[in-house]
Order: C-alpha cells, then sequence, then structure tokens
C-alpha cells in the first residue's frame, strides 16, 4: 500500500476533456463517505442545521445499534451513489475502474443489508411492498448486474455509464419518494443527482 499516493492532495492537470485530478480512488471514495455522515447524517431535520449530537448519537450507538447501522447503510448507498457517478466523469478516468470497485462494494454491502433489513431475505415482501418499492429494487438488481458484468469487459463505456448511472439514480428515487412523489432526503442527499447528470452528459458528448 503506497500511503504516500493515498495521503496526497488531489492534483489537477491538463485541460478541457483532458483534464485530469490525481487523487488517490479508494481514498477519495473513503473522504466522500466521511462526507455523508458529517454532512448527512449530522443533520437535523426538525431544525435544518447540522448537530453535533447526531454524530455522538452515531459513532456511541446512543439510540441503540440498529438506528446506527441504518444510518450506516444510507451513507453507504449514497457514498456508492457518487463514487459510481464520478467513476465515469472524465477527469477521474484514470482511476475508473478503481472506483468502480469501491462504488460496487459499498452498493452491494447496501443492498445484501437493506434486503436483510426490510424484507428479511424474502422476495414475497419485496413484492408485497406498497408503492413503487419493487420496481426500485428491481432496478437496483438489474443497475448491479450491468455493473458486475462490466468488470469481465462484456459492456461498452458508454452504455455502461448511461446503463448504471440511470438504473442507479431510479433506483434512489424510487425508493425514496413518497405517494406524492416527493423525495424524502436531507439535503446533501441530493449530491448524486447534478453529478449524475453531469455523468450522462459527458458520455454522450465526451468532446465538450
Amino acid at each position: 500500500m503506497n500511503l504516500s499516493r493515498i495521503l496526497r492532495f488531489p492534483a489537477v492537470s491538463g485541460t478541457g476533456s483532458n483534464r485530469r485530478i490525481d487523487v488517490d480512488p479508494y481514498a477519495l471514495s473513503a473522504g466522500i463517505t466521511l462526507s455523508y455522515i458529517a454532512l448527512y447524517t449530522a443533520f437535523d431535520k426538525a431544525s435544518k442545521t447540522l448537530k453535533l449530537d447526531l454524530l455522538k448519537d452515531f459513532f456511541f450507538f446512543r439510540r441503540g445499534t440498529e438506528w446506527t447501522l441504518k444510518e450506516t447503510n444510507k451513507v453507504i448507498s449514497l457514498s456508492g451513489l457518487t463514487s459510481l457517478a464520478l467513476a465515469f466523469a472524465p477527469e477521474f478516468k484514470h482511476i475508473n475502474k478503481e472506483l468502480l470497485y469501491a462504488s460496487a462494494g459499498l452498493l452491494w454491502t447496501h443492498s445484501v443489508y437493506s434486503f436483510y433489513s426490510f424484507y428479511d431475505l424474502s422476495l414475497t415482501k419485496v413484492w408485497n411492498d406498497k408503492l413503487l418499492k419493487p420496481l426500485s429494487v428491481l432496478l437496483g438488481a438489474l443497475g448491479h448486474v450491468l455493473l458486475n458484468y462490466s468488470f469481465f469487459g462484456q459492456v461498452n463505456d458508454t452504455a455502461l455509464a448511461i446503463g448504471t448511472t440511470v438504473l442507479s439514480m431510479a433506483h434512489f428515487w424510487t425508493m425514496e419518494v413518497d405517494y406524492k412523489y416527493k423525495l424524502q432526503v436531507r439535503p446533501y442527499a441530493y449530491l448524486p443527482f447534478p453529478l449524475a447528470g453531469y455523468t450522462i452528459y459527458r458520455a454522450l458528448f465526451p468532446n465538450k
């Protein structure tokens, strides 16, 4: 493990479509995860402010193990989505594979825990869930299949970028909207949306 590379401050080189950001991919993914803990987990919906007490609740299990695990599950899902979007950005093309591995690990962990926590590993419970939840699970599963299939080099880069991004974000939206189709998330959880838009735009117009 190259510790100096992990601790190195990100450096930007090149311009335009050749711009490149040099950073350790796993350090980047870890930093993204920590940012969600700091700006998502610590956000109090009632007061609409960041509260240190929520971080204490999180790290010291003051609300119980189950609460911390569920918050961790939300954090890793958002971190996985963000890492996925960044992996296809041209600025990170040189570490695309590593970011995809990091994203896949986070998203698989999220999916397995969610399937266990919310559905007791029962497909019947998924099918009988309300509103858009069964569709959401299907979209997420298709995203997993496409992403993992890509590790064997069988998917066109543009199709992979657009396909996994659209499926993942569609899963996120359909899982989190309420009966009025309003997204019920804390503000920092909106970050993957503009990143996903940027990813799709650059995949469609790589030379812009």
